[in-house]
């Protein structure tokens, strides 16, 4: 029979690695990655925080929020608003925690949707590749349980802007932090510099793993981040998250420990 100490600590490694379910939470991916350069196609890179579950749907919009009034120029006869929308679909292998991919990526390319009918029930508006702006936008990541995704029932996830400030969505260039969206924390906000072609997160200005928290706090943090008028295009890439216990599985842990030095 096993010890008592062997039982609680696989018990707490099992509540350590459980992966994290379709129903995500605002800062489960982030946005590190934009390209407005005016190349064949604009790009967004966006990453994994957490594990991602098949079949799991994220979708990006250009359109600004204002708060009380929603995503700028969405109705339930105009799904895309005044802007554009585009989603991506996880795989039936799922996704791993510190997956960067991009809008571009020939890996993933099956899994974005660019184009094709929002909703039946809705008007005629279409998927398609998001039309980024070099003078600054604002990217909203986000799920939702509608079909019409950018109408009602999303949970915003994460939020990019380069313009160096919230503002009700008056135009393009313009717009608010959806509810639930933190900056620092599930949104960065870059300065407005005189080109905005290019911004991206510096993961090599970093070793080993970290939490979630951990990344999160560097990615919305202005300074780690490159912004230049470059025409390179965003890429795939990875990087290292490590798991955080759960506080039931800290717990567990540490009177494991304590049972194990009493037995000595």
């Amino acid at each position: 029979m096993k010890s008592l100490s062997s039982l609680m600590i696989t018990s707490a490694v099992i509540a350590v690695s459980t992966t994290a379910s379709a129903a995500l939470v605002a800062g489960d991916i982030a946005i590190v990655g934009y390209q407005a350069s005016g190349l064949v196609t604009d790009s967004i890179a966006f990453a994994s925080l957490v594990n991602l579950d098949a079949g799991t749907v994220v979708y990006f919009t250009d359109n600004g929020f204002t708060t009380g009034s929603g995503f700028r120029g969405v109705l339930s006869t105009d799904n895309d608003g005044n802007e554009n929308l585009m989603k991506f679909t996880v795989g039936s292998g799922g996704l791993a925690a510190g997956t960067v991919i991009s809008s571009r990526s020939t890996a993933y390319a099956s899994n974005w949707t660019f184009s094709g009918q929002i909703s039946s029930t809705g008007g005629t508006a279409a998927y398609s590749q998001l039309s980024l702006s070099s003078t600054g936008e604002q990217i909203t990541a986000l799920i939702s349980d509608n079909v019409q995704p950018l109408l009602s029932g999303y949970t915003s996830i994460y939020n990019f802007d380069n313009t160096g400030a919230y503002e009700a969505a008056t135009t393009s260039g313009t717009g608010q932090l959806a509810p639930g969206l933190v900056q620092g924390t599930s949104a960065i906000l870059l300065p407005s510099p005189t080109s905005a072609n290019f911004a991206n997160f510096n993961f090599a200005a970093f070793s080993g793993a970290a939490d979630r928290a951990t990344w999160l706090a560097r990615i919305g943090t202005a300074s780690n981040w490159t912004t230049s008028a470059a025409t390179t295009d965003t890429a795939d890439g990875s990087f290292s998250v490590g798991p955080v216990p759960a506080p039931g599985a800290v717990a567990l842990l540490g009177l494991a420990g304590l049972i194990s030095r009493r037995r000595r």
